[in-house]
């Protein structure tokens, strides 16, 4: 069964928010800071190739530059980011593997690992993957320099989305882009507790932000990390207020497990969410929560998130 194209249409807003929550904990495993030599000037082709932090690709008819560039290299995991903060728009790679090389995208041996490139912007969200066995396109990483931590590689890939035209991604590249070898931390201070079939969720990074999806109202949504993989999320409308609430399975509040980019379990409905203060001003949302989450597209086992709790500052 191909994973896009025959998702239901009633599963549509669940599917959004569930490559969101991917792309977050992705954006959340970065340390951004922003590219201080400006946007490059790529009106002829072949130029800036050489130019440092550069990442860009061609699709709809132009070039997409992104004016914020960087990367993180694991033990097994590569994650880059190319964002265009003006219009909101990013591009996230990701291959299992630390090495120069090129890996196929959107073909997965185990249902845990899947090299993937992601498109988010223009009102939705296009990953290269359909039936986890066709590859959708190629990231070839031809240099990862340890000595000044920059990474340099090119990539091109089919872009799918559930109910829009698939888009065709040509000539990208990424060149001397900054990584970090670590994960980050959190944003502001974070804290987050939650058990998973009663043991304990021990994340990596925190973080919150204020989402505009295509066809949802603004979400925030609340994320920890763990190994730069497996990911707890929270995600409620923009204008919570304090309260208690029944988790949904394709609406606000939702919760999800992801044990990786293709294993995603999404919360029953049922379950439960308090919160207990949402600042506004400051961007503060303080809760706690269970969940039963279960796969929302494939068979598999459910799990029972408990004595979820979480004082995080959004973005």
């Amino acid at each position: 069964m191909l994973w896009l194209n025959s998702l239901p249409i009633k599963n549509i807003s669940s599917y959004t928010i569930f490559i969101f929550s991917v792309l977050i904990s992705l954006i959340f495993s970065c340390d951004i800071e922003p590219y201080e030599g400006g946007i490059p000037d790529n009106s002829n082709p072949g130029t800036n190739n050489n130019e440092p932090g550069v990442f860009k690709v061609d699709f709809d008819g132009q070039t997409y530059i992104a004016d914020n560039a960087v990367a993180t290299v694991l033990d097994n995991v590569v994650n880059i980011s190319g964002f265009k903060t003006s219009t909101g728009e990013v591009i996230i790679l990701t291959i299992f593997g630390n090495s120069a090389g090129t890996y196929q995208l959107g073909v997965t041996q185990n249902q845990v690992e899947v090299n993937a490139a992601t498109y988010s912007g223009n009102g939705g969200t296009w990953p290269s993957v359909t039936d986890f066995v066709t590859s959708q396109g190629e990231i070839t990483i031809t240099e990862i320099d340890r000595v000044n931590n920059t990474i340099t590689g090119t990539f091109f890939f089919t872009g799918n989305n559930p109910t829009l035209a698939a888009k065709e991604f040509t000539n990208g590249s990424f060149t001397k882009v900054p990584y970090e070898d670590s994960l980050g931390g959190n944003n502001g201070n974070n804290t987050f507790f939650a058990k998973v079939d009663g043991v304990e969720f021990v994340e990596d990074a925190i973080g919150g932000a204020l989402l505009s999806l295509s066809g949802v109202p603004p979400t925030i949504m609340i994320t920890a990390t763990k190994n730069n993989i497996k990911t707890i999320s929270i995600s409620v409308t923009a204008d919570i207020v304090m309260g208690d609430y029944t988790f949904s399975t394709f609406d606000p509040p939702m919760g999800q497990y992801n044990l990786s980019l293709t294993e995603g379990t999404v919360s029953d409905d049922g379950g439960n969410l308090t919160i207990t203060e949402h600042d506004v001003v400051n961007k503060r949302l303080v809760g706690t929560f269970n969940f039963t989450a279960s796969p929302l597209i494939t068979t598999g086992p459910s799990y029972e998130i408990t004595e979820g709790s979480f004082d995080v500052t959004y973005l």
